[in-house]
């Protein structure tokens, strides 16, 4: 039974970034009317490692501009358990490095979001 809420949950969190992404590219259509989205995404997630983690995790990043972003860590419940303070981001690749040695083992979900963007990344904590 818990395997199928975990399941459930994480897609309905994922489905929860991918609405929102969703609305702000229908948002830009609807101004343009050309049906192609024309937002250009100001930063992307190349990579978070290792997964499983230990005590750190590390958050690649490639940002087109500079600006501000906001991580939040979640646990299976919805529950924020952890909210990083606001990261500047550069233009250019980045790594994010965040301890998380102090939480207990399970599923954790990663939030990334800034500039109208969010990324959401399940991790397991060892």
């Amino acid at each position: 039974m818990r395997t199928i809420f975990t399941f459930l949950f994480i897609t309905f969190v994922s489905l929860g970034s991918i609405a929102q992404i969703t609305s702000v590219a229908t948002k830009k259509n609807d101004i343009f009317g050309s049906g192609i989205s024309t937002e250009q995404h100001s930063f992307s997630i190349e990579r978070v490692y290792p997964n499983p983690v230990k005590d750190f995790v590390t958050i690649d990043i490639q940002s087109k501009i500079s600006g501000a972003v906001q991580v939040n860590l979640y646990n299976i419940l919805g529950s924020e358990v952890k909210k990083w303070d606001s990261n500047q981001l550069h233009q250019g690749a980045q790594k994010l490095k965040l301890d998380l040695s102090i939480y207990k083992s399970g599923v954790y979900i990663l939030k990334i979001s800034g500039s109208g963007q969010v990324y959401s990344h399940v991790l397991k904590k060892n």
